[in-house]
């Protein structure tokens, strides 16, 4: 029978340095350090760290020059995070949640506290439905609407764009149209 895989720190493979430009390498590129690992409980549960230190690796910093050249640029030290102790701790943080959620730490999850517009939501479900990841009232179907139209999510169907009047019939006003002088900025 296979032992259980708890969580522990454990021996992982983690990049060491990276850079923005494709042409620096960095020699290791790679190495192994502890790092939390292993099974929990429950599918809500993820292993974590509970406690980490920085350990200090001297790498060295080349840039490719083209063809089979490297060229060394130089050393550098960079720090790599080692966790020295895990714990299972839920997969949701309180960061996770939104304005409309409140932290449920014995579950593990966020919890919608805008009941009234969950309730109102329900009312309207021949076209909505209730997102409880989001706590918002969504449209049961969205679709793509033609040119001149948009998709009005109060509604949840195609909705004509307003169009305001850009020409007014002078003509029938009287208005006079008289254009402004132009002014030039900078006389020199």
């Amino acid at each position: 029978m296979p032992k259980e895989a708890g969580c522990i720190p454990e021996l992982r493979a983690v990049k060491i340095a990276t850079s923005d430009d494709p042409s620096i390498l960095y020699i290791p590129r790679c190495t192994r350090i502890e790092r939390c690992g292993g099974c929990c409980s429950h599918a809500l549960l993820a292993c974590q760290p509970q406690e980490t230190e920085y350990v200090n690796y001297k790498v060295i910093k080349t840039q490719y020059t083209g063809g089979k050249k490297l060229k060394l640029v130089g050393k550098e030290v960079v720090l790599v995070e080692k966790h020295t102790k895990c714990k299972c701790d839920c997969r949701v943080r309180p960061e996770d949640c939104n304005k409309f959620q409140e932290y449920k730490k014995s579950e593990c999850r966020c919890a919608c506290t805008n009941y009234d517009e969950e309730k109102k939501c329900y009312k309207n479900n021949a076209t909505k439905l209730w997102n409880p990841d989001l706590c918002a009232c969504q449209c049961r179907e969205t679709m793509q609407c033609s040119t001149g139209s948009y998709f009005d999510q109060g509604e949840c169907r195609c909705t004509t764009i307003p169009m305001k009047r850009r020409f007014v019939n002078y003509e029938r006003r009287n208005y006079k149209s008289v254009p402004s002088p132009v002014v030039p900025l900078d006389e020199d």
